[in-house]
């Protein structure tokens, strides 16, 4: 529960479960109780936690909670769990009705947690994942990876887009934040893990380019996320003599007076599974410039209705994107964004999730 996407999206649909009394019991397997993400769990959700330092060595929890609780649904999440998952309700010979919910882009991020042979990725998903009896994909981009890529059948894999949007958005925007003193003036906002895929080079080089066009010396750039990343995206703003430029603000339990007062949202991936922050700005009316890479961006921004699609890994794309929206050359109604934001709520993920579990 350390605050990635699909743990908050996993935390935002239980708790949503949880208030609705719908006649739903809920355990929450972990491998390890930890994370900034568990003083968020509605307290009516029984946590299992199995104190391990890695995953797979929790196949035996996992094995004895479903041979002693004997759910009614077992749901897995993320590709190296869902192997583990798999394999101990296999093991179990379990009778709960099995669910892999699938957040990533597997051709892609299956060689950075499982192996780095895709060869042998393929194998293993396609042999494990068989054990469910459906696959959840968060977006039509992991579901078109899933079939094309690892040879699922189309009715094996379901779409169901990520629980982003929710009042809480709204509100907790309007909350106060000190930070503003440290930025004082405009700025343009990107959120996410400082990793490699988020991509948060070409991102700063775009902004030094932007920031060669005169009028736009008083632009400032900020950054919000942690991540193993941090020191070499350091090195690189200390390298463009960008330090009084781009704000490394760390991580945010509450981003969203951030996002609500920043000019334009920019995320700049590689690659996505779903791109839960995207709904986020959309939720705060915010003008967007992404990359269009797979899988989610184009999905949530409709081919670019609601937000301006540019390539993955071009910094001379995302500065022209980034610029064309400051001269206010490309605007995107701001009531069209909200509606928009709308349509990935918890209420419509859960009511899609009980129609699966209802089937099962």
């Amino acid at each position: 529960m350390k605050g990635g996407g699909a743990e908050k999206v996993i935390v935002k649909l239980l708790n949503y479960i949880a208030k609705s009394q719908n006649g739903y019991d809920i355990d929450l397997l972990l491998v390890k109780k930890e994370g900034l993400l568990l003083d968020e769990l509605n307290k009516n959700i029984k946590i299992f936690d199995f104190n391990k330092n890695h995953v797979k060595n929790s196949l035996l929890n996992i094995i004895n909670y479903l041979r002693i609780q004997k759910p009614d649904y077992f749901i897995s999440s993320l590709d190296y769990m869902n192997l583990i998952s798999s394999l101990a309700y296999k093991i179990s010979n379990s009778k709960s009705n099995f669910l892999i919910w699938e957040h990533n882009n597997l051709s892609i991020h299956s060689k950075k947690t499982i192996s780095n042979s895709l060869f042998l990725n393929k194998i293993l998903i396609k042999v494990f994942y068989s054990y469910s009896k459906k696959i959840i994909a968060v977006s039509n981009g992991v579901k078109d990876d899933l079939i094309a890529n690892f040879n699922f059948s189309s009715s094996k894999v379901v779409t169901i887009y990520n629980p982003a949007f929710d009042s809480d958005i709204i509100s907790n925007s309007k909350d106060a934040c000190d930070d503003f003193l440290k930025i004082n003036n405009n700025y343009i906002i990107s959120v996410g893990r400082l990793a490699k895929q988020k991509n948060y080079p070409n991102l700063i080089k775009a902004f030094k380019i932007l920031k060669s066009h005169g009028d736009k010396k008083d632009i400032k750039l900020v950054i919000l996320g942690e991540g193993p990343e941090r020191q070499n995206i350091i090195d690189l703003i200390k390298s463009l003599n960008l330090m009084d430029e781009v704000f490394l603000l760390g991580h945010k339990s509450n981003p969203f007076p951030l996002i609500k007062n920043a000019s334009i949202f920019v995320l700049s991936s590689d690659n996505e599974g779903f791109g839960l922050v995207l709904v986020e700005a959309l939720a705060l009316k915010k003008q967007i410039v992404s990359t269009d890479c797979p899988s989610g961006p184009k999905e949530i921004l409709k081919d670019g209705k609601f937000g301006k699609l540019v390539p993955v890994n071009n910094a001379a794309k995302l500065s022209e994107g980034l610029l064309a929206m400051l001269n206010g050359e490309i605007i995107f109604e701001e009531r069209s964004l909200f509606k928009r934001a709308q349509c990935f709520s918890v209420e419509n993920c859960f009511r899609e999730f009980s129609n699966l579990l209802n089937e099962a």
